[in-house]
């Protein structure tokens, strides 16, 4: 358990990086490597937004040339291809990167692209496409692009589901990756950064009261243990994604900060899928002319998604609506019709809100990760981070380290580079194991030095077992009363961390069965994106 809040009381930090989801911990992974007194504090847990509510693909950048007339689109607003261009050369350096330094974390796929007559996507923009990403992006990994024309079942077991194939006209494959477990990557990050001198503090507030002399003060609250306390940071890395603007609304005291989320909601349904689909992914524009996938997540369970529409509200426990799983059925059947796919296949759901760059010109906001200093809004020595994609979260905490350096010299001697924990921690887990003890050991872990506070930080973000099913009462039980000890529950506080845990995996990952729960504020998908 980490110190009272009461003797952090006074303390001077370099930076505060408020948010500790992928990049706020890598930010802080950066800073303390290089000799920088940070403090890592997070309202929630690790990755409790949209850092674990992705859709997972270390994608080759093909994705930010995805647009209806892409065309036109670009040639009209050549800032946005400027954009497409940097953020399609940033998500090819990051797959190098990522597949690299954290191989058994990055599962790779064949992605396959269906072209249709009438398809927004014509063969030459794929084409063009994965030519301009070959200039853009390190020879390795290969993209392994080709375009089928012919014979479409000899290449790709899964053919005969797909629609029209009397009317396809080419298949175009590439390998795309997975990225197995984006909230363990967080964890890791953040651990990263403890070992090299980080301090972390979860399920507190952060809020920026004023600016003073020697930086700005901060007031810490931890309403579940009563604790308060105040410090001071020359520097504040506003890294909370979707609750960057509620983060700058607290810092009142000078001209209001602008706004600069975009919210937008993307749900995903996970079914079981046959063997013929093994190692695929399919991506195609769904109706409504936005990307939409099947990709692989464990053994034979498989995900189609995402939606995409407005949001406001609190992220933390968004869910799937009823209209987004029929919309979901929706386009799977219509990419997919072999499949037959039902509400009854649907295993559980899960949904999150993408924290893109609001603007007022682009509804659904700006998709390119953008650095805001504000400055201009009275607040000197914060800055905040928009539309950061898991993929590129290296490169994201370097950027941010480089702004620091430019302010502040580091009170310590720089750490020697190495690899993300991952790779080290990942071989420590072994939690697919069977055996009990394997699980024991990690669920303790994840208490006694990960920071778990609660079930649903050992069961889906420290250990990833929830994400691959939904787990029975017994199994739940079980995993609390392993770290009932280490967590000060008293027989009466067990028992209602399960209810907790089973009511949140019955909302938050509901099926289609179970009933919707949210106080979430969205539009419809009809109005968005019929």
């Amino acid at each position: 358990m980490p110190p009272k809040l009461t003797e952090m009381q006074g303390r001077d930090y370099d930076v505060v990086v408020i948010g500790a989801g992928i990049n706020g911990t890598s930010a802080a992974r950066e800073l303390a490597l290089a000799g920088y007194d940070v403090l890592l504090v997070d309202r929630l847990d690790f990755a409790s937004g949209a850092s674990s509510r992705s859709s997972r693909i270390l994608h080759c950048g093909l994705r930010y040339f995805e647009t209806p007339n892409p065309v036109r689109a670009f040639a009209f607003h050549p800032l946005r291809l400027a954009g497409a261009v940097r953020m399609a050369r940033a998500g090819m350096e990051a797959r190098a990167e990522l597949v690299a330094l954290a191989p058994e974390r990055c599962r790779p796929l064949t992605m396959c692209f269906p072209v249709y007559p009438e398809s927004q996507v014509r063969d030459w923009h794929l084409d063009l496409g994965f030519r301009i990403l070959r200039r853009l992006g390190p020879p390795e990994p290969p993209l392994a692009y080709r375009r089928l024309t012919r014979n479409f079942g000899e290449h790709l077991p899964f053919a005969s589901d797909l629609r029209d194939m009397e009317r396809l006209r080419s298949i175009a494959t590439y390998r795309e990756y997975i990225m197995d477990w984006p909230d363990r990557l967080c964890v890791d990050a953040a651990l990263d950064a403890e070992e090299n001198g980080s301090e972390i503090r979860l399920f507190c507030e952060a809020a920026i009261v004023r600016r003073e002399e020697s930086g700005w003060l901060i007031e810490l609250t931890d309403r579940d243990r009563g604790e308060r306390a105040e410090i001071r940071a020359a520097v504040v890395l506003n890294m909370a994604g979707t609750w960057i603007d509620e983060v700058n609304g607290v810092a009142a005291s000078g001209d209001a900060a602008p706004r600069l989320i975009r919210g937008t909601k993307g749900a995903h349904i996970a079914v079981r899928l046959p063997d013929s689909y093994r190692g695929y992914g399919i991506t195609t524009i769904n109706r409504s002319g936005m990307p939409f996938y099947c990709l692989p997540s464990h053994d034979d369970c498989f995900y189609f998604g995402p939606t995409e529409t407005p949001f406001d509200g609190d992220a933390a426990d968004v869910a799937a609506t009823d209209d987004d799983i029929d919309f979901l059925l929706g386009e799977a059947n219509y990419m997919l019709p072999g499949l037959g796919l039902t509400r009854r296949h649907v295993e559980f759901t899960w949904a999150g809100v993408r924290p893109l760059t609001f603007d007022a010109q682009q509804p659904m906001g700006r998709r390119t990760r953008e650095i805001h200093d504000l400055a201009g809004a009275g607040k000197p020595g914060i800055f905040a981070m928009t539309a950061g994609p898991v993929m590129t979260h290296l490169s994201a905490g370097r950027e941010m380290r480089k702004i620091v350096e430019k302010l502040l010299r580091p009170k310590r001697r720089a750490a020697g580079r190495r690899s993300p924990a991952a790779n080290r921690r990942s071989v420590e887990f072994g939690i697919s194991k069977p055996l009990a003890e394997g699980r024991r050991a990690a669920f303790r872990r994840a208490v006694s030095a990960e920071h778990a506070r609660d079930l649903k930080g050992i069961l889906y973000t420290r250990t990833g077992l929830a994400w691959r099913r939904h787990l029975d009462r017994r199994e739940v039980e079980e995993a609390a009363s392993f770290v009932a000890d280490l967590a000060g529950w008293s027989p009466e506080r067990t028992s209602g961390e399960v209810e907790k845990f089973i009511r949140y995996q019955k909302t938050v990952f509901r099926t289609a069965s179970d009933p919707v729960q949210s106080t979430e504020t969205t539009s419809t998908l009809g109005d968005v994106q019929a």
